[in-house]
């Protein structure tokens, strides 16, 4: 039943209401893209999804009976965003869920630290507090223009209050609640206050809530590579087991293989941090080492765009992938930052390629640190390659055979990509280059064989994979093949002593290849956390809530046991 009070026709007062639903939703919205002109790093972009969202609240809270439920919401938003904005003032990144629980805890220094920062939080919350007393005002003189629905406000509080909730309270991992550096304050303060109510006050209240403390990262400065150009390129899903660089039968990397006996090259198999895009990422450009060890990313204690900007560089994310996976990658330190929301329609028909037009804005004569995340041997693998690089037969009639010629063929193209990248650095930057190539977790692309093991680890991995001797496929599952992916270096016109540093990599790990580049740009990051030879591989969740991989390395650099941890 919708009620219609004295004033104008109810056709009338549903289209003035729509109306009034879509101005306070454009306003409230604003605030974010003021404070992104303001600050440059701050990355947010028009979010279809949020705004449509935000319009669905805006219209529930005002078809209540009086103001006071549109004014509550307007409280709320208020609060969210607030937050938000001085939290990236004062940190530079965006609130992850296991940040919420320290409000209580640690609401003293987090109020001194903010004090002795207060100038610049004037802007942000005069900018705040000015949209919401409009949005107050506006509110107030509409009164008579709305649509009244009964159950609209209640809605409005199962949708807010309770779904999201309970949707962290279900969830296995808190990687869906963590925030999206494109996406609107409001949303992202939103998930992640949703996942503390939903998931860590219950337990808290029964107590198996752990947290685990950590000292921060230590660093010391070396004598580094600068002044210099380094680019860092992230593949996707690409294992060496299907790379002629590290001997497979054929030779998908005829550009990296010509590049054999350059005293530049130095190229080996190395184990990444994570075994999804989302968890690797991050946890590779901030040093991650511990599965649960979220403060190295929120802190910024070792990241490399940090370190970077410390030197003076010019820092850059160039990225055929979504924007969120970025997500304290960047550390809130890039200068340009570009995504596939950007170059939607190039990377469909350049896929890759695209990188090296964003790498044309590139200035080599200065020093720059530039990141480029490719798409590359994501699955499915014939959709991220050009028709030219169709070498090996796609037939789909045999599935096996269809997928490995289609990866083939994809690593085929993003070894002429990297080709084309040595290329240009060869003839724009005037400074010494040091190209170092990665991947964010390796592939499995059929029958394995069982690793050779302990009998206590292989009956983890039993337990972890439910799979044997069965023929796997993709990534995500914890496993030494799933983890294993390449690190190459390159460096054209290099120091010599910096190029040895990389073949001198005491453990074949993303956490040491992290170490290099900081090297590079000057520092020794030193883990007072670290036991010596053990690393981690994390599952599905950045916090290591999802299970991790745990693996044991002898002196020598070879690892020497694994085992699967689960929740």
């Amino acid at each position: 039943m919708i009620f219609a009070a004295s004033g104008p026709a109810w056709p009338v007062r549903l289209i003035s209401h729509l109306f009034l639903a879509a101005i306070c939703t454009a306003i409230a919205l604003a605030p974010d893209h003021l404070f992104a002109w303001m600050h440059p790093n701050y990355q947010v972009g028009f979010a279809p999804k949020t705004a449509a969202g935000m319009l669905l609240a805006c219209l529930l809270a005002l078809s209540a009976r009086g103001l006071l439920a549109m004014r509550i919401l307007l409280i709320v938003f208020a609060v969210l965003q607030l937050t938000q904005l001085l939290h990236f003032v004062y940190f530079g990144t965006l609130i992850s869920p296991q940040e919420v629980g320290l409000l209580g805890s640690e609401m003293d220094e987090i109020l001194v630290s903010l004090a002795g920062v207060w100038p610049a939080l004037v802007a942000p919350t005069l900018l705040v507090v000015a949209t919401y007393a409009l949005l107050w005002w506006l509110v107030g003189k509409a009164g008579d223009y709305r649509v009244r629905v009964p159950l609209g406000p209640a809605l409005l509080v199962l949708l807010l209050g309770v779904v999201l909730p309970v949707k962290a309270y279900n969830s296995t991992g808190s990687q869906a609640f963590f925030p999206n550096p494109q996406h609107y304050s409001i949303k992202n303060t939103l998930y992640a206050v949703s996942w503390y109510l939903g998931k860590e006050l219950p337990q808290r209240f029964a107590g198996t809530h752990q947290v685990r403390s950590f000292q921060p990262y230590q660093l010391k400065e070396i004598a580094s590579a600068l002044p210099a150009n380094i680019v860092v390129v992230m593949g996707e899903s690409l294992t060496p087991s299907h790379m002629g660089l590290f001997g497979y039968e054929r030779d998908t990397t005829p550009y990296f293989s010509a590049l054999k006996g350059d005293p530049g090259l130095v190229f080996s198999e190395i184990y990444a941090g994570g075994v999804s895009t989302k968890v690797a990422v991050p946890s590779f450009f901030n040093l991650k080492r511990q599965p649960d060890n979220v403060q190295v990313m929120y802190q910024r204690e070792a990241n490399l765009f940090m370190l970077a900007k410390s030197r003076g560089m010019h820092t850059w994310f160039l990225s055929t992938q979504s924007a969120n996976l970025a997500t304290y990658a960047d550390g809130g330190a890039v200068d340009h930052f570009e995504s596939r929301e950007d170059n939607l329609e190039a990377i469909e028909e350049r896929k890759d390629l695209v990188l090296l037009d964003l790498l044309q804005k590139v200035d080599f004569s200065k020093p720059n640190f530039v990141v480029l995340h490719e798409r590359g041997s994501h699955s499915p693998y014939e959709k991220y390659h050009t028709d030219e690089f169709r070498v090996f037969p796609e037939d789909v009639s045999d599935t096996a055979a269809f997928r490995i010629n289609s990866y083939d063929n994809s690593v085929l193209f993003s070894d002429h990509v990297h080709n084309e990248i040595i290329k240009l650095l060869r003839e724009r930057s005037e400074l010494p280059t040091y190209l170092v190539f990665t991947a964010d977790h390796g592939e499995l692309l059929g029958p394995q064989k069982p690793w050779k093991s302990s009998f206590a680890t292989a009956a983890a991995f039993m337990k972890a994979s439910s799979l044997g001797e069965q023929a796997r496929w993709g990534h995500s599952m914890l496993d030494p093949i799933t983890a294993k992916v390449p690190f190459i270096l390159y460096a054209i016109n290099g120091d010599p002593e910096m190029v040895d540093r990389a073949r001198r990599l005491p453990y074949p790990t993303h956490y040491e290849m992290g170490r290099y580049i900081a090297g590079l740009l000057g520092y020794d990051v030193l883990d007072p956390n670290a036991e010596e030879g053990v690393y981690y591989t994390n599952g599905k969740d950045i916090a290591g809530t999802s299970g991790y991989m745990r693996m044991e390395f002898n002196q020598q650099g070879k690892m020497v046991d694994w085992n699967v941890v689960l929740p």
